[in-house]
């Protein structure tokens, strides 16, 4: 690390949750899915949450879901805007959106298999390949590094982008590349001279959650 060195802290947020988000789950993709009254709740508590961490700015997937995310952080931190960003966007799940677990996999049982087994060679039928979508949330993460050194930053995009950014950025960490995370719930990553490093202790940040166990939409 060069002495001019300065490192970016990402707090990269979950949305809250949605219809969607509870049983039966289905993958929401790139829909508009509003957020319920408890996803508002976890809204306002995101926003409380990191109302302390010196967040100088807010970037969002531009989908409702996570804007209004975005807009509750900012309010929590007493800023004005939130930045649209689209690489934070959710996987697009194609022929999979709006179906759960056991309907995607009648589509194509194998695509559904790589997609358990192997993130790095899966594609979504008639969508988006998990590869492409964790490069893009990893070129994002260093889009915000490079725009903000040295800056505390909050980002608000998807559970599964959540999980291919420490994918990216720290390869397959538990046994499921698809561990759950809880709506609302939040990773934090590091960027120093375009480098990112997955930077929660695991077991503090990623919670399961009763409604959305095994859930990787």
């Amino acid at each position: 690390m060069s002495a001019s060195s300065q490192t970016t802290t990402i707090h990269l947020v979950r949305h809250g949750q949605t219809l969607l988000n509870t049983t039966p789950i289905r993958f929401r993709g790139r829909r508009d899915v509003p957020l319920n009254r408890t996803g508002r709740k976890q809204a306002i508590a995101a926003g409380l949450k990191l109302a302390s961490e010196g967040i100088s700015i807010v970037y969002s997937s531009p989908l409702g879901r996570a804007f209004e995310v975005g807009t509750a952080i900012a309010t929590g931190s007493k800023l004005d805007d939130v930045v649209p960003l689209d690489d934070l966007v959710n996987l697009d799940y194609g022929r999979w959106e709006g179906l759960t677990n056991e309907e995607s996999e009648a589509v194509d049982p194998a695509a559904w298999k790589a997609y358990k087994t192997d993130p790095r060679g899966a594609h979504c039928p008639g969508g988006e390949s998990l590869i492409a979508a964790e490069d893009r949330v990893v070129r994002a993460l260093k889009t915000i590094g490079e725009r903000h050194p040295g800056e505390t930053v909050a980002a608000v995009s998807h559970g599964v982008m959540l999980r291919l950014a420490v994918l990216g950025t720290a390869g397959q960490i538990t046994t499921d590349w698809s561990f759950p995370i809880s709506t609302g719930g939040s990773l934090v990553f590091e960027v120093t001279d375009g480098v990112v490093t997955f930077a929660s202790k695991l077991e503090g940040d990623v919670r399961s959650d009763a409604d959305l166990a095994r859930s990787s939409t």
